[in-house]
């Protein structure tokens, strides 16, 4: 495996544990506060630059990391991810309304979802080849 290749996938398997974790931490406890929501997007925006570092190093790296199966993997991801937002937020929207879920932690919690969905089939797929 190449170094961007590597680099993608160690960055959405952090990206992807930090937000089932924080998932798994809010349907325990039904209480989430922003800045944990915030340290994923930081450590999702870490992960694109570390990408983009280790391309700027190792530029050979680049063209064997965006065969025809990885630009595939990069669809699915966009449309799985598309498809979560869609189906979280009326699962969201009927837990606010009909159980004792918060809005602001139903908002927070697809936020999780919409950085994690991506990540999450970019490391499945990855991890698949």
């Amino acid at each position: 495996m190449n170094p961007l290749a590597t680099t993608r996938l160690a960055a959405n398997l952090l990206v992807t544990a930090f937000g089932l974790g924080l998932l798994v931490l809010y349907g325990f406890t039904n209480t989430i506060s922003s800045e944990p929501v915030l340290w994923l997007g930081g450590l999702a925006i870490l992960g694109g630059l570390s990408q983009f570092i280790v391309s700027v190093i190792s530029p050979r790296s680049i063209r064997p990391a965006w065969d025809e199966m990885a630009v595939a993997s990069h669809r699915g991801a966009y449309q799985f991810g598309y498809w979560c937002a869609v189906l979280g937020f009326w699962l969201f929207f009927f837990l606010t309304q009909y159980f004792e879920t918060s809005l602001k932690g139903a908002l927070l919690a697809l936020g999780i979802l919409l950085i994690c969905a991506p990540s999450a089939w970019m490391a499945v797929a990855g991890l698949r080849k």
